[in-house]
């Protein structure tokens, strides 16, 4: 691979089908006699891997689960032929030693270790043996805002600036848009909606929407409520909320919740039949969405009409892990049912496959993101975690670790990226990151990433022509692809 190739990015999503059959050697780590077993000296002895492959083979899909999870954790080189992969379970540190709460696997010869979370609904057969519970979605309750809020002010500190995250302090005055929705003063019974102008520099506090548009509905659908030349002035003195888009309504309802007054929405906020208008918002919005207080992720919905706050009709799992396992109990009469976590889950969002989204979500200091199962934030110094709190167990993969957010903070010394080859580095990741992604409209494609563009300017003091750095602008003309099978030889 020469130094202009892309570097490779791994997206791997590990759904397993409820299983049919379950063998004796697995269903044995989950009875009474293999948890004394797993918290012995020598532990659970589970099967070699040829058998774990032959029992795969023959129905048992936690046997297919294991040998998938051990290839990649010890390699084929390190899993010989006849070790077993030998179970022990971590003893609780209350001393109740009748629970199961974790299963590390390991075989002679490896030093890495397997670690699984178990997981059974209460009320399961398997809940009085296995305390942790699997999670249902969950994005709008009481509970779960109340801990966003906890959040949010930790990471703020409107009382006491000290104690805010350094990391996320605003680097330039936080001025609002040229537009905004006024959603009403947080404290009003019964707050109107109504689109407010800043013809002078305002300052104030405002959330902005990521969230995806979707294709235009059939010519006899009702068309949606966007800000035209014609709507300016009815918006400015009253919204009705009922005819906006589910996702506008529920980033409406989450602001209000939040505490905050003014939301940034690009459909209500930039003038859609005014090609100056468009052009001068859109190069505005690297600071639109880095001075925003937060920026609120519609990450499940795949068009504005879905929203993002109700239930999921394309989801077929109800909990979280997705790795479900039917355990038959030793009585023969009763069925378990255990949700395995081995690995970081990666949640797939429609919203990551928008061109768009990506320089909304680099440019972002704070980011509430409605996932398909929790509500997850993040901000330059928590990385992607629950609002409530990661269950051990339950940890979330970042899609984007490898961009660094301090290449984008002008007070951050040293940053990642002073050097010529992790700048190349970091904007050949950008790119891969950004070419994986749809854009409705192709004339769209430098437009999307200019926030990105404009930052780096700055910061590396360079000039993007195209697409392209003016430090490397031969190096980056001359990129290949990669022949990969060639790559996979090479390596056999």
């Amino acid at each position: 691979m020469s130094e202009t190739s892309l570097p490779n990015r791994k997206r791997q999503r590990t759904d397993e089908p409820v299983p049919e059959r379950r063998c004796v050697v697995c269903a044995g780590l989950f009875s009474s006699k293999g948890l004394q077993e797993l918290q012995s000296e020598d532990g659970y002895e589970h099967r070699t891997r040829e058998k774990a492959e032959e029992s795969a083979k023959e129905g048992c899909t936690l046997c297919a689960f294991l040998v998938r999870l051990g290839k990649n954790k010890f390699g084929v080189d390190k899993w010989l032929a006849g070790h077993h992969l030998v179970f022990r379970s971590q003893r609780p540190s209350d001393n109740q030693t009748s629970l199961l709460t974790i299963l590390r696997g390991t075989v002679k010869g490896s030093n890495e270790v397997l670690t699984i979370y178990p997981f059974a609904e209460k009320g399961d057969p398997l809940a009085a043996l296995i305390p942790r519970r699997p999670v249902k979605r969950d994005v709008k309750s009481e509970a779960v805002f109340a801990a966003a809020r906890k959040l949010i002010n930790a990471c703020l500190s409107p009382d006491n600036p000290r104690e805010g995250h350094k990391l996320c302090r605003y680097s330039r005055d936080t001025v609002l848009p040229t537009r905004v929705l006024d959603v009403g003063d947080p404290k009003d019974r019964d707050p109107q909606l109504k689109l407010q102008v800043n013809e002078v520099e305002t300052h104030g506090s405002y959330l902005a929407l990521s969230y995806c548009w979707g294709a235009p509905g059939p010519r006899t659908a009702p068309k949606p409520l966007l800000l035209r030349r014609d709507s300016l002035h009815r918006l400015t003195s009253k919204i009705r909320p009922q005819k906006l888009q589910q996702s506008i309504q529920d980033a409406i309802w989450v602001t209000r919740e939040l505490g905050f007054r003014y939301l940034w929405i690009d459909a209500l906020c930039i003038i859609q039949d005014d090609k100056e208008d468009k052009a001068h918002e859109i190069s505005k919005m690297a600071t639109i969405y880095k001075n925003a207080s937060i920026t609120l992720a519609a990450g499940t919905a795949t068009k504005a009409s879905e929203g993002f706050l109700g239930n999921i009709a394309s989801r077929p799992n109800v909990y979280l892990p997705e790795n479900i396992f039917v355990i038959p109990m030793r009585n023969g009469a009763e069925i378990g049912t255990v949700y395995l976590s081995a690995e970081a889950y990666e949640a797939d969002h429609p919203l990551d496959e928008r061109g768009w989204t990506l320089q909304e979500y680099m440019l972002s200091s704070r980011m509430l993101i409605f996932s398909d199962y929790q509500l997850l934030w993040q901000c330059k110094k928590v990385p992607l975690r629950s609002v409530t709190g990661n269950n051990r167990g339950l940890e979330y993969r970042q899609h984007l670790e490898s961009v660094p957010w301090t290449v984008f903070d002008e007070e951050a010394e040293p940053y990642f990226g002073t050097d010529d080859s992790e700048k190349l580095y970091i904007w050949k990741t950008i790119i891969l990151q950004y070419t994986e992604r749809n854009l409705t409209n192709p004339d769209d494609r430098l437009p999307a990433v200019s926030g990105i563009t404009m930052e780096l300017e700055k910061l590396w003091r360079d000039s993007n022509i195209w697409g392209l750095w003016k430090g490397w602008f031969i190096s980056l003309l001359a990129w290949y692809k990669v022949d990969m099978d060639r790559v996979e030889k090479e390596k056999s």
